[in-house]
């Protein structure tokens, strides 16, 4: 094994300019993914970041199919009657708002003290797609002779909500087994999920008199303060702590918000009244549940609105690995109806619950720890990718210890994934790479893949 390691680190080194060369070159395209744009799918940019992947294929003498331009396949290795294996990686990145809050800019690529990369979607995740393109390319060069099919299958629409691969699921047929390098080392085993509850309630104002709120732009976040303004010149302003739900705690501006609309509109106050108790906890929402592998049930409002002479408000609720959401709903609306407020689903997510001591979770945990001497163990997220709607899915990479953002580089905030100066680190990408051409080798020798 460590000869073999040893040969493909070298490969990568020697290959370093190329594997630049092609990651710079994805990133010039400033693929964010628009459901809305007339070029449809999700717009121009994302078809461009195909091409680029078909072209660079095309280079190598490797074929490429395309599904609607949702997603992308490269076949890196066909024998004939063998199972599958796709790597899914996601081609589409986060906006970048503000490029002059950049030191560097987002859709060039610019590398700093010959180590550091930057460039919006250089982590996440145009990395993982042209370094795994490139592993392969490593193992051929090798001489390795394949057992079975591997694919690198590239998404377009992750960032916004999924719909590329959701399309792909119900249409289309999966591998035997996905990895999809878009979390951390050693192995992500389980995701939780996430359910969106919207409670309503009637909220009529007198004289014609209107009224709007704003709230944090992030549904999975508690606003640090709310707005409201009534459309006779009224205001009010609420305060709590800005904390993602997993962290949330009792200080909630939605909460303060309502607790002050019943002062504001004081022939409502009664129905506001038992909205609040209604939202104080997950126990009084009727959603409380917890397991083993991954906690309680986490739950917070983050968002309202009013319109025609109702109250919406959004509670934004974390699941557990193993918690049914149908079966949730149908408390929180049991709940909601003795105190007279309608309670609907506004999205849902399904957790995923792979076992953690499932045999190719070890086979991939030993070789990121034979490769990195990192002793960490296999983990569950809150977050949800490409897995989370995949079958036999198991997220795999990039994130590992190690990463760093000097200050004489990266200003505070800057560096990480979906920041400013979003970066990665070349001696990083390498022992990716190195991770991953290892994992192809023990999996394509293994009989069983689920």
């Amino acid at each position: 094994m460590e000869q073999t390691q040893a040969w493909i680190r070298q490969w990568i080194q020697q290959n370093r300019a190329t594997i630049i060369r092609d990651l710079f070159s994805l990133v010039a395209i400033p693929s964010v993914s628009d459901p809305t744009s007339p070029i449809q799918p999700f717009g121009k940019a994302c078809q461009d970041a195909l091409d680029h992947m078909y072209a660079l294929a095309d280079d190598y003498g490797l074929s490429h199919r395309d599904f609607g331009r949702r997603v992308g396949k490269i076949p890196c290795s066909e024998v004939a009657g063998a199972p599958e294996i796709g790597i899914w990686c996601h081609l589409d990145v986060v906006p970048v708002p503000n490029p002059e809050d950049w030191v560097y800019p987002p859709f060039s690529g610019t590398e700093v003290e010959g180590r550091y990369l930057i460039g919006r979607g250089i982590q996440d995740n145009k990395m993982p797609a042209v370094a795994c393109f490139h592993v392969f390319q490593c193992l051929k060069r090798m001489g390795y002779q394949f057992r079975k099919n591997w694919s690198l299958y590239l998404g377009t629409s992750e960032e916004n909500g999924m719909m590329d691969v959701d399309w792909f699921v119900k249409n289309e047929n999966c591998p035997d087994l996905n990895l999809v390098p878009d979390t951390g080392f050693p192995v992500c085993t389980a995701q939780r999920g996430c359910q969106i509850l919207r409670y309503r309630v009637p909220l009529p104002l007198k004289g014609g008199v209107t009224l709007r709120f704003k709230c944090g732009s992030n549904i999975s976040v508690t606003p640090e303060h709310v707005d409201a303004w009534f459309s006779d010149g009224r205001t009010i302003q609420t305060q709590g702590h800005g904390f993602h739900i997993i962290r949330a705690d009792a200080e909630n501006a939605v909460v303060h918000m309502l607790q002050a609309l019943q002062k504001a509109v004081p022939e409502s106050a009664e129905t506001l009244k038992a909205l609040v108790t209604l939202l104080t906890d997950e126990t009084h929402m009727g959603i409380q549940y917890s397991d083993a592998p991954s906690g309680s049930v986490h739950a917070r409002p983050t968002q309202m609105q009013w319109e025609n002479g109702e109250l919406t408000v959004d509670v934004y609720s974390i699941l557990p690995v193993t918690a049914d959401g149908d079966v949730l709903l149908q408390s929180a609306r049991r709940q909601a109806q003795q105190a007279h407020v309608v309670c609907d689903r506004y999205s849902l997510r399904k957790p995923v619950y792979f076992r953690a001591d499932h045999p190719l979770v070890q086979v991939l945990t030993d070789v990121y720890r034979q490769v990195t001497g990192d002793p960490s163990e296999p983990f569950i997220m809150t977050g949800g990718n490409y897995a989370s709607l995949l079958p036999n899915a198991l997220g795999f990479g990039p994130g590992m210890p190690g990463r760093e953002f000097p200050v004489s580089i990266f200003p505070q905030g800057h560096g990480d994934y979906h920041q400013c100066d979003e970066s990665e680190d070349w001696e990083h990408i390498v022992r990716f790479m190195e991770v991953y051409a290892m994992a192809v080798l023990r999996l394509d020798e293994r009989e069983e893949l689920a």
